[in-house]
């Protein structure tokens, strides 16, 4: 509001509430003004509060997964499983046979080059 319309509403305020009751009028119009500009300002903080709660539950939602599994992991059934006395299974293909390059016993012998047989090699 410009100066202009302050003395008009003063004037209006003058003639029609009377010089007596114009400063009463006047403290109780400011007062209002004053619990308003309250009013909004802890409006504004609860709204401000409210995004910061918002954002507080995003990130707990986002720690709740990783947490359950933490949680649900238990380590004496990790062991169970490691220790289980089942064989691992055969890598695919065929299984390499050691090949014996000198005279040991009990090692299979590698054929020679123009042999057909696994007959050992001298």
């Amino acid at each position: 509001m410009s100066m202009g319309e302050l003395l008009l509403l003063a004037l209006v305020g003058f003639f029609v509430i009377g010089p007596e009751r114009l400063p009463a009028a006047i403290r109780a119009v400011a007062g209002m003004a004053t619990q308003a500009k309250q009013y909004a300002t802890a409006v504004k903080d609860q709204v401000g509060e409210a995004a910061d709660l918002a954002e507080v539950r995003r990130q707990l939602d986002e720690l709740r997964e990783p947490l359950a599994e933490i949680r649900s992991a238990d380590p004496r059934r990790a062991w169970r499983e490691a220790l289980r006395d089942e064989p691992a299974p055969p890598p695919p293909g065929p299984t390499p046979r050691p090949v014996r390059r000198s005279g040991r016993p009990g090692m299979p012998v590698a054929p020679s080059p123009g042999t057909a047989s696994g007959a050992p090699v001298p």
